[in-house]
């Protein structure tokens, strides 16, 4: 907030004008109230996620178990759980409150629409104020000249604990366990990033599971690498994994299916509502929760039949083009006019 007013004070001393438009993309709603209260300017925010979200209320309230954001200390004992479940509530009608002062909302995904609508209750009431408007992918088809495809799974995140690399160990060491003839046949590439010494410490917990997990030559770690090494990957690999629960979206996901993987995602969020979905009646590929619904997708991907796979990869490389660059410019242009905000 304390940002968001120097920086408007810093254009308003520097121009003399006052800007008619706030556009948020950080997800930051509080800077609304200093944008729109104190220099009375028209907001625009493009949420990608929810500051806090009905499935965080569930999460501390209904699973009671412990996660990436809901750590053992607190899930274990009643008296902390009220504690935060009330500190969420708080939290959710203010940010509901602020949000509510938007314009027009803009969000990336039917999963962050539906909990959007749910919080900012002041502008759900108006009609068409809350918009989806699917971000911009690289959807570009893989070149025909790129190296041949081999049985290699592929996942593409940073090593974060929301994106739940353990369970795609688990899911691929079940493959191999139940499937014994693939062993020796099939890879896990697991290709992302490091934010620091935290998410290098994961990436190490995980080098230890697969040990423990007897992976050590089925598993490959493709760490802090250039996006031309994401596009090898992409060409060379066959079949894509994603196991983030509730995802609110998944680009790395349309990327896969732009380059004709057929991709493994989690039945929920946006890959549920949004981007693993039939294209013209035809299969773009497999949802799964457990490690054994993984397996068993990854085992159909890699022993369907050629006219069955080809045919699911070109649904998925054909749906993945309502998510390309053009398209969200398009769309954008057009929800701005539409709004008369122009």
């Amino acid at each position: 907030m304390q940002l968001a007013y120097q920086g408007l004070l810093r254009q308003y001393k520097n121009t003399g004008v006052l800007p008619d438009i706030f556009l948020d993309t950080t997800g930051c709603a509080f800077t609304f109230v200093v944008a729109s209260i104190l220099f009375g300017s028209r907001i625009i925010p493009y949420v990608h996620y929810p500051t806090i979200s009905t499935d965080m209320l569930q999460l501390v309230w209904e699973r009671r178990r412990s996660s990436y954001n809901h750590q053992d200390y607190i899930s274990s004992s009643r008296v902390t759980t009220y504690v935060k479940l009330l500190y969420y509530i708080g939290f959710a009608v203010l940010y509901g409150m602020v949000g509510s002062l938007s314009t027009l909302v803009l969000v990336n995904s039917t999963w962050t629409y539906n909990h959007i609508q749910s919080l900012w209750k002041g502008a759900a009431w108006s009609k068409d104020r809350i918009r989806i408007l699917y971000p911009p992918c690289r959807v570009a088809v893989p070149s025909k000249n790129g190296p041949k495809r081999e049985k290699i799974v592929l996942s593409i995140g940073q090593f974060r604990p929301e994106k739940d690399h353990n369970l795609q160990l688990e899911a691929f060491a079940y493959l191999l366990k139940n499937h014994a003839e693939l062993r020796g046949q099939v890879q896990l590439v697991l290709l992302g990033g490091c934010r620091g010494e935290s998410d290098q410490r994961r990436l190490e917990a995980l080098q230890v599971l697969a040990g423990t997990l007897q992976l050590e030559s089925s598993v490959q770690f493709v760490v802090n690498q250039k996006y031309s090494v994401v596009e090898h990957w992409l060409q060379k690999s066959s079949v894509g994994i994603h196991t983030m629960w509730n995802e609110h979206f998944g680009i790395g996901i349309v990327e896969m299916m732009a380059a004709g993987l057929i991709v493994v995602a989690h039945n929920s969020g946006g890959p549920k509502l949004d981007i693993v979905t039939e294209y013209k009646s035809q299969s773009t590929g497999f949802l799964a929760t457990t490690k054994e619904e993984y397996a068993q997708a990854m085992y159909r991907a890699f022993t369907m039949g050629s006219a069955e796979s080809q045919a699911m990869r070109q649904a998925a490389q054909k749906s993945a083009s309502r998510f390309s660059d053009v398209v969200f410019a398009k769309s954008f242009e057009e929800i701005l006019l539409q709004a008369n905000l122009l």
